[in-house]
């Protein structure tokens, strides 16, 4: 059995959007690599399994009914393993359901989570995110239905959407062929608001030249956890640039400037009123694409509730204590034509007064989950 080391390459990407085109193209057109595959689906038939199985002459895993991200983390690691071990290859795809954020499986596979990681020559080269431009583009706006949610109500799509788009090393923004022009270069201004990082490639039914996706040496996982844009505006580094893709940062941030996405942190060392603060969170306003951070309540105050809202789907709940840490909340909102002056005002309406602070809140709203 070969020694040699082993790269890896994890797709991930929404219901739909393209996943399985690509990695079928991948084995198409392998160059002089030799190409094992695993496939997850949340079904009990893995119907994209099949699909990729027929395309490769053996060596295709099936995962399914259940998501890698999650109860399955460990059956992943066990069955790289055992699939290194087991057969020859020097390259390794794995494509993930459409409802698995890419964190956890690059945890799992980095061996940051608690399953224990991979063998030493297996390593993680590169996520790809495969988004549906016109899924991403009629998910945030208002005046449109919105997909249909994951199958775990706890995930809803929006959320699990914006989280693939924030953690990847490469982006590809798929069927664009379906979406205008000038919503395309508003949909891409977003993106780039929310990953600042990632190389994007635009393309359509997948199409993308291999050695953007396979062999890029792009993952770096502090790096990728460090600038999402969300984190960036919090920490203040929004203007640093990253010239390791093909736009630099000046480019996005010419194109959101044009297409009026911006962001701004609201920050205030008082707590929240807990219902106004719920009531406030439920009222989503269409030209909020994200909105994420760190929140001070009245009713539980030495309490850290994690904010997230990702268009309509919002989810806030305890994560942490303040200990040694003054409370303060701070909240990131990123999204088109923001009133930031309005949203701050709102939000202050919502802040508890002296006489609120010290008041006993049986029926707390918290935690909060809501599609």
């Amino acid at each position: 059995m070969s020694t040699a080391e082993i790269p890896i390459t994890v797709v991930s990407g929404p219901l739909g959007a393209g996943k399985t085109t690509l990695v079928n193209r991948l084995l198409n057109d392998p160059g002089d690599r030799d190409i094992a595959v695993v496939v997850n689906d949340m079904g009990e038939l893995n119907v994209d399994a099949e699909l990729v199985a027929s395309e490769a002459d053996d060596g295709v895993v099936d995962l399914s009914n259940g998501c890698i991200c999650c109860r399955l983390q460990d059956d992943l690691v066990t069955e790289v393993t055992r699939l290194a071990e087991t057969r020859s290859f020097d390259y390794l795809l794995i494509e993930a359901s459409g409802i698995s954020e890419p964190l956890p499986i690059a945890r799992a596979l980095t061996g940051e989570s608690n399953e224990g990681g991979l063998p030493e020559r297996l390593r993680l080269d590169t996520t790809v995110s495969v988004i549906d431009a016109y899924g991403f583009w009629k998910a945030f706006d208002p005046e449109e239905s919105l997909p249909d949610a994951a199958p775990d109500p706890e995930r809803p799509l929006t959320e699990v959407l914006v989280e693939q788009v924030e953690f990847c090393d490469v982006l590809l923004l798929n069927k664009c062929d379906m979406v205008p022009d000038d919503a395309l270069d508003a949909v891409e201004a977003e993106i780039r608001e929310l990953q600042p990082r990632a190389s994007l490639h635009r393309t359509t039914y997948s199409e993308v030249d291999p050695t953007q996706v396979l062999d890029t040496g792009r993952f770096d996982f502090e790096a990728a956890k460090r600038h999402q844009g969300w984190k960036r505006a919090l920490t203040g580094d929004g203007a640093e640039a990253d010239h390791d893709h093909e736009h630099t940062h000046d480019d996005a941030a010419s194109a959101a400037t044009a297409h009026g996405v911006e962001s701004f942190v609201y920050r205030r060392d008082r707590p929240f009123h807990p219902h106004r603060l719920d009531a406030w969170l439920g009222d989503w306003r269409g030209n909020v694409v994200r909105a994420k951070g760190f929140a001070w309540v009245a009713s539980r105050p030495e309490t850290v509730l994690g904010v997230s809202q990702a268009g309509p789907s919002v989810q806030a709940g305890p994560i942490g204590r303040w200990e040694d840490d003054d409370p303060e909340t701070r909240l990131v909102f990123i999204g088109r034509d923001l009133d930031e002056d309005t949203v701050t005002r709102e939000l202050d309406e919502c802040l508890a007064t002296t006489d609120e602070r010290g008041a006993a809140y049986p029926d707390d709203p918290f935690p909060r989950e809501s599609a």
